[in-house]
């Protein structure tokens, strides 16, 4: 009888759970979280959701951040997108141009509107006022340095960690090495092209090179402070040869290595970085950051994410809840942590646990007031950027053009690319 009651129960139940699960909404959330500790993160707030909201369940989509675009493209192409998406803000800004990413204005309340600064909103929105994503992690671009190395060279750099282009440029040659026969067996510095450091420089200096006019029109307009910058960078390895080549093309695990074995003395990446540093070098090598400051003001890169909804969804509604929820004060806590990264909620950022000496996390912290997307808010950006801008810089790199006919051809190229794409 007890048997019969069980079974019976049991029945009852899973007929109770069939028809829920047969009413219930699935939503497809793509990511490209990739560090272990992020990943479990964003698992284990994606499980706590469809635990407590069996009406909408949601279903994790894994993609790499060098195929995101390609992925969502083509999805979207097929009318076939993720509901949920976590992108860089610049791309929830360019897909809601394109007509991708639906406007989330109707659904942002006024407290998650407070608690954002108008400067993160308006990297995610168009002239028009459309909110196309919801920002919730930032970074800062600083760099790490060798303490033991700083230490055998005698430089004592200063105690807020700001250190002036001289500054860098100087610690670069004096910790520059070379053998007998004149192979270099350590490099000052190493600040990838990709990382956006002259990025970084150029804004410090108040310089400008893509410039927006009144008739909405884009322009490559280099101007002086912005070559400036530009040559301070490539000096560093033409002229002064602190820093080798490898900024063209690196392997991040090479890199690190590099750093661990003093192949590098200094080199430039997020601060997310900390962490692999600490694992690989077992927190044994004494190691530090600095931030570079400008001549003009204070910038570094906070390469901002955000999370946005497919404008193609049959979902939206229960779409929004799930990103308001992932992007909530708490989660974003959660994920930055996690990510050794920063919130962008004011709330968040507000939490002790990103001001601790633990880690540094203090350390950065005093440098968020600096942070800001140095990457112009252009659609198109990364495509001109990478198929029309970098490729002279790295003429310049290579010693096969100088900065001048590099510089023209960047601004008589990159007009012509951007008359292509209908932005002049």
């Amino acid at each position: 009888m007890r048997r019969a009651m069980w079974v019976g129960g049991l029945a009852a139940l899973l007929a109770a759970t069939t028809a829920v699960c047969a009413g219930a909404v699935t939503l497809q959330f793509l990511t490209p979280a990739w560090q272990d500790d992020t990943v479990t993160e964003v698992e284990d707030i994606v499980a706590e959701w469809n635990a407590a909201r069996p009406d909408i369940q949601v279903e994790i989509v894994s993609v790499a951040w060098e195929n995101i675009n390609d992925y969502l493209l083509t999805s979207f192409q097929a009318g076939q997108g993720p509901d949920v998406i976590h992108q860089d803000t610049v791309m929830c800004y360019e897909y809601g141009v394109q007509g991708y990413a639906e406007p989330l204005n109707r659904y942002l309340d006024a407290a998650t509107l407070a608690d954002t600064s108008q400067a993160s909103w308006d990297g995610v929105s168009d002239d028009q006022g459309s909110i196309y994503g919801v920002p919730f992690l930032q970074e800062t671009l600083v760099v790490f340095y060798n303490k033991a190395m700083f230490a055998a060279a005698e430089i004592t750099p200063p105690a807020d960690g700001m250190v002036t282009w001289d500054e860098l440029r100087d610690y670069a040659l004096r910790l520059t090495k070379t053998d007998a026969s004149g192979q270099t067996t350590t490099w000052g510095l190493l600040a990838p092209l990709e990382q956006r450091l002259w990025w970084c420089l150029v804004a410090q200096n108040g310089g400008q090179v893509l410039v927006k006019h009144d008739d909405g029109t884009w322009h490559v307009e280099i101007d002086q402070a912005a070559r400036q910058a530009i040559e301070y960078y490539t000096n560093l390895i033409t002229v002064d040869h602190v820093m080798p080549q490898d900024v063209l093309s690196y392997d991040f695990t090479s890199l690190l290595q590099g750093f661990k074995t003093g192949k590098y003395a200094m080199f430039t990446f997020g601060c997310w970085v900390r962490s692999w540093i600490i694992n690989l070098t077992r927190n044994q090598l004494d190691w530090g950051m600095l931030e570079v400051k400008g001549p003009v003001r204070n910038v570094t890169e906070s390469d901002p994410q955000g999370v946005f909804i497919y404008s193609g969804s049959a979902h939206k509604d229960e779409a929004a809840q799930f990103l308001l929820y992932f992007t909530n004060s708490e989660n974003q806590v959660r994920i930055a942590k996690a990510d050794w990264l920063f919130p962008i909620r004011q709330s968040a950022l507000a939490r002790p646990e990103f001001q601790t000496t633990q880690d540094q996390w203090n350390v950065l912290y005093q440098w968020l007031p600096f942070a800001e997307d140095v990457k112009p808010k252009m659609f198109g950006f990364f495509g001109w950027e990478w198929q029309s801008f970098i490729p002279q810089i790295e003429r310049v790199v290579l010693g096969s053009k100088n900065l001048d006919k590099a510089l023209q051809a960047a601004m008589d190229d990159g007009n012509e690319y951007l008359r292509r794409m209908g932005l002049q």
